[in-house]
């Protein structure tokens, strides 16, 4: 089953609607649907590091002009700082929850996690209201479990790198969509993870220097897993 959601009302107009969430490395068009990599990683009970930024994308899809409201469930509450985006005439915005959409629309999710939080499992999880005949309420969750992980992103690098491909190759990156800032923050803080691993294994799991641009855009999912595994 790659994909999971809980309905909380058995109705027929639900089953137009889903929630969806995806690495921050899948390309997802406008109408939702993923078009890299060809099976996208699925995402049910992520590893989030502490003291930094961790990031997914939500994809809401429902028929046009059908009114929702998205929230953001948390058990406990305030275990992780939870940021809402969207992309707005070329940039990304903060959005206020819960939000209120009437198409589909794909969202950028940032999870800040304290340096000092305890190693745990939380409940993070997308949710969506749509009204329904008769004044009635459908819910729809995305059931997601989030691991809290002993690694750390240390408070000052050692040194300051564009991305992984820049600190083990030499090459230089560069982005052209509205999610790279975050893309690079996040890069950023690998690379401070990065410093405390061997480059031997980064390199292994990196691939040739000399490739040119992935098929899979969550092949570099490699490495964080292994960075985020580190005690």
């Amino acid at each position: 089953m790659k994909w999971a959601v809980l309905v909380s009302v058995s109705a027929l107009p639900l089953l137009c609607q889903s929630i969806q969430v995806y690495s921050e490395f899948a390309r997802i068009d406008a109408t939702g649907e993923v078009t890299a990599p060809a099976q996208p990683r699925e995402i049910l009970s992520p590893a989030i590091v502490r003291n930094g930024f961790t990031s997914f994308q939500v994809v809401v899809r429902v028929p046009k002009n059908t009114p929702y409201s998205l929230y953001i469930g948390e058990n406990p509450l305030h275990a992780a700082k939870v940021t809402l985006y969207r992309e707005s005439t070329g940039h990304m915005e903060a959005i206020e929850l819960p939000y209120q959409g009437d198409s589909t629309q794909v969202f950028w999710l940032d999870l800040w996690t304290d340096g000092e939080a305890p190693i745990r499992r939380i409940k993070i999880e997308p949710q969506m209201s749509i009204n329904l005949a008769d004044n009635d309420l459908g819910w729809i969750t995305y059931p997601m479990e989030v691991r809290v992980v002993e690694a750390r992103v240390p408070e000052t690098p050692r040194r300051t790198a564009g991305d992984m491909k820049t600190l083990l190759c030499g090459a230089d990156h560069t982005g052209t969509s509205a999610a790279d800032a975050f893309h690079s923050r996040n890069r950023q803080q690998d690379i401070a993870l990065a410093e405390q691993a061997p480059k031997a294994e980064l390199l292994r799991l990196f691939g040739s220097c000399e490739a040119g641009q992935a098929v899979d855009p969550e092949q570099y999912l490699r490495i964080r897993d292994y960075l985020f595994r580190m005690r």
